[in-house]
């Protein structure tokens, strides 16, 4: 007997089969135990996803001789027929290469009569939305009033190009991306099946390069299974059907984009040409770990539910996400899914792909405000970093001979002003340093905001860090949200042995007077800096 492709050898014959469409499957199921078929229904999704072979289940389903809780038999003559596709009750048409309206014409005249062998004459009409205008107006009246024995399953990857005329006439139902999780769950059963094993690293990488399709995904695994060593599919050898590269190589090239150093991700790239990877697809790999990267900034915790990937890999994103403002990781992804278009256009790949990642490490010059935001974003880190090394001790700051100073007053400018600080007591500093420590374990999102702020100490059992004035909209917000507020408090009450609560108070000048002098500084710099005609002080929204 010939070999059989896996996706045809692993199509599911019954409804409790097919995976990742648990809604779809149990509202049809249910419309086929209570007798109460439609007479057009219309599946849409993207590719591999089960629309036809849903489509082909309900045909068997609803003309079997002796159906299971909805189920067919596969045992009956009629679904023997219809399974060996011998009968007329069952007819199959692509609209890709019968879309005139002549052919749907034809398609249309046999609909009169009557089925041989099951209740139902069932037309599957796959990639409906290829059908022409004329063959969809030919389809319309009889797709509205069809013979009680008719029923009509249109199945489509594009429901945007079906008219409302035909949209209005049937059942849609959508078929969602199968999760990462089952269609590995599935490939390991076909495996076992075949007397195979795979590394799980092998599987989750087919699994993400299948996107959602569980019939690319076995086309993959097909390709793997045939070079596979020793009965072991290995990651490795997954990565070479595909032309992709190992994540560490990904992590490394990424590292060489946050430190800019553009010598040594051009050495990546000739590494990457010489092992005979293709360009076009390591950058889509960029374009994926990117938005991994700016995934886990955005959440704070479980991100790899969302990215389906190990809580150590989650661990390792967010040590590389550290290195990169979001305003530059936003656009180094546009950068690189920019390129995925234009690469496949490019003479020479390689020169496009290194363009692209030298552009990555290029620092944002212009005046324009996302140039702006990204460059300050980066100043606010690196100054952050340096604040946090000379809090911890790495860094010693030696301080000039004090000279004789006299009592400020409100008529000097606000940067000779020093507000006076009591100094920590150290019972109240040991407690806030193990603080740290635990939420640097349990929750780094919580921790990046607080190690490098000042703290004040603590007061009547309340905790409080100063927060400076430019990260008023962010660490000063994101501090002062409930259940991140609560979750300090808490640790600081089981640190402390007794009730605490925390408090993230704003940087104030020293009088409105000072406010004014500071004003006109920053004014005076940015003018120097930009030029007159591109500054803008709003004042009265700083004053408050």
């Amino acid at each position: 007997m010939a070999y059989q492709a896996l996706y045809r050898r692993w199509r599911p014959t019954t409804f409790e089969a097919v995976i990742g469409q648990t809604a779809t499957v149990r509202t049809l199921r249910s419309q086929i135990e209570s007798g109460r078929i439609a007479h057009a229904y219309l599946f849409c999704g993207c590719r591999g996803t089960g629309k036809t072979t849903m489509a082909k289940l309900m045909s068997r389903a609803i003309n079997c001789l002796s159906p299971d809780h909805g189920d067919p038999c596969g045992e009956c003559d009629v679904c023997r027929a219809i399974q060996a596709e011998s009968t007329m009750d069952v007819l199959e048409i692509d609209a890709a290469s019968n879309s005139r309206v002549e052919e749907m014409r034809e398609l249309l005249e046999t609909v009169a009569y009557p089925p041989q062998m099951g209740k139902y004459k069932v037309y599957i009409i796959d990639e409906v939305h290829m059908l022409s205008t004329s063959a969809f107006n030919a389809l319309l009246k009889t797709l509205e009033e069809p013979p009680n024995h008719v029923v009509f399953i249109l199945a489509t990857t594009d429901p945007q190009k079906v008219p409302a005329t035909i949209l209005s006439r049937v059942q849609r139902y959508d078929f969602g991306r199968i999760p990462a999780s089952l269609m590995v769950e599935r490939m390991k059963e076909a495996l076992e099946e075949m007397n195979l094993t795979a590394e799980e690293e092998a599987l989750q990488i087919v699994a993400r390069a299948a996107e959602g399709a569980m019939r690319d995904a076995f086309s993959i695994l097909d390709m793997c299974v045939a070079g596979a060593e020793n009965g072991i599919i290995t990651a490795a050898a997954v990565r070479d059907s595909l032309g992709t590269s190992d994540r560490d190589f990904t992590f490394t090239f990424m590292d060489a984009v946050a430190d800019r150093d553009a010598a040594l991700v051009l050495r990546r790239v000739d590494e990457l040409m010489r092992s005979g990877r293709e360009p076009q697809v390591f950058l889509k790999e960029l374009s994926s770990h990117t938005r991994m990267l700016l995934t886990v900034q955005a959440v704070e915790k479980d991100a790899s539910s969302i990215l389906d990937i190990t809580s150590e890999d989650e661990l390792r994103m967010r040590q590389q996400a550290a290195k990169f403002s979001f305003q530059r990781l936003l656009r180094v992804l546009d950068c690189f899914l920019k390129a995925e278009g234009e690469l496949r256009f490019a003479s020479s790949p390689r020169i496009g792909l290194e363009s692209v990642a030298l552009h990555a490490c290029e620092e944002q010059r212009g005046e324009d405000s996302a140039a702006l935001l990204e460059r300050i974003a980066e100043l606010e880190a690196k100054l952050s970093s340096l604040q946090g090394d000379i809090e911890s001790g790495k860094l010693a700051v030696q301080s000039a001979p004090a000279a004789p100073r006299k009592k400020p007053t409100l008529d000097e400018p606000a940067a000779s002003v020093k507000l006076k600080e009591k100094p920590v007591p150290a019972g109240a500093k040991a407690v806030w340093e193990e603080l740290l420590k635990e939420l640097s374990k349990t929750k780094p999102a919580i921790f990046g905001l607080l190690r490098n702020e000042r703290f004040l100490g603590e007061e009547n059992g309340v905790y409080r860090v100063r927060i400076p004035l430019a990260k008023k909209d962010f660490s000063y917000v994101k501090l002062n949200m409930p259940e991140r507020k609560q979750a300090i408090e808490e640790l600081l009450s089981q640190i402390a042995q007794k009730p605490a609560r925390f408090e993230a108070v704003l940087e104030q000048d020293a009088s409105q007077k000072q406010t004014m002098n500071l004003l006109d500084n920053v004014e005076k710099s940015l003018v120097d800096t930009f030029g007159r005609d591109l500054v803008q002080i709003d004042e009265d929204g700083m004053k408050q």
